[in-house]
């Protein structure tokens, strides 16, 4: 005990902390109060190598350490949530609690949402951040974000309505500027008689169409390409292959093999460990957790889980 106690305070800069104090979020740090503590007990490394990166370089560190989270897990109800940071990660009580959702959060893509290769869950647990989908038409005309959904430039943009539009609320004679107004095709004005109008061009005839119901026509073959489906870039594929690779390490033969996490019965098997291990390992790298935490989480969510399985069956 004196010897893990000196550790710590070694960790923290040269004093002893308070073990019993609640852990709190500090927004400006994005990190949680004890995150140190949680680290010098969780983390596997030398300890003269965690004191002088937890003191010295303290900001170069994943931020996911700074929250107890080696998972870098998203928010959503999770026990143990104490924050999250301005971008959704949440900030956890203690590492445990991490690791317990880690726990939880696998076995549900496992065994409800079916992805049970390393691929398949990576895809969703640290999906891919860019894609060509096209941003969403919008008008270019000035004032077309106005709370009222009026242009400044009129409703149609019509003659009468930009010169409206140009007199303001209060009828000021506020002037629409030659740059700011666009140039506007008008219908040829009428001959009024002959020879003092335009001369009067004859127009294309007209020819009737069948009417056609809308309700008829199929659906495009196609859609088009602002709506497509988002491709994955080059630098997010790679990173995607290389995360499943790490996953499946000592555990699966490929990134598409199954992981066999999780038995029939739906309890853990010794590669849910394994993986969990390898993940922390890519989120938090270069630094891992202990593995005896993360054996010691699923022992207890395995207990949890057999309990809950039993009772299911028994009713």
């Amino acid at each position: 005990m004196l010897a893990e106690i000196a550790a710590l305070a070694l960790v923290v800069g040269g004093f002893v902390p308070d073990l019993k104090a609640p852990a709190t979020y500090h927004p400006r740090d994005r990190a949680v109060s004890n995150w140190r503590l949680e680290s010098a007990r969780n983390l596997d490394a030398p300890i003269a190598t965690l004191a002088r990166a937890l003191t010295k370089d303290a900001v170069k560190l994943p931020r996911c350490v700074r929250l107890n989270n080696y998972w870098c897990i998203k928010s959503a109800r999770w026990n143990g949530k104490i924050a999250t940071d301005n971008e959704g990660h949440v900030a956890f009580a203690s590492a445990r609690e991490g690791a317990l959702v880690a726990a939880r959060l696998l076995r549900r893509y496992y065994m409800d949402l079916g992805r049970t290769s390393a691929r398949a869950i990576v895809t969703r647990w640290a999906p891919a951040e860019c894609g060509t989908i096209a941003a969403r038409p919008r008008l270019a005309r000035a004032g077309a974000t106005r709370p009222d959904g009026l242009s400044t430039r009129g409703i149609g943009n019509t003659l009468r309505a930009r010169y409206l539009a140009a007199k303001g609320k209060g009828g000021g004679s506020a002037k629409l500027s030659r740059a700011a107004a666009p140039r506007i095709a008008l219908m040829r004005a009428p001959s009024i008689a002959p020879g003092l109008g335009e001369s009067a061009k004859p127009l294309p005839a007209m020819t009737a169409s069948p009417l056609v119901r809308l309700a008829s026509l199929g659906a495009p073959n196609t859609l088009p390409s602002a709506i497509q489906r988002p491709q994955i870039c080059s630098s997010e594929a790679l990173r995607i292959r290389n995360y499943a690779a790490k996953i499946t390490e000592g555990v699966a033969d490929g990134p598409d093999a199954d992981l066999k996490l999780f038995d029939a019965t739906g309890l853990p098997t010794p590669a849910l460990a394994r993986v969990m291990a390898n993940m922390a390992a890519v989120e938090i790298g270069p630094m891992k957790p202990d593995f005896a935490l993360i054996e010691k989480v699923v022992e207890e969510q395995a207990a949890a889980w057999r309990r809950k399985i039993g009772g299911a069956s028994s009713e």
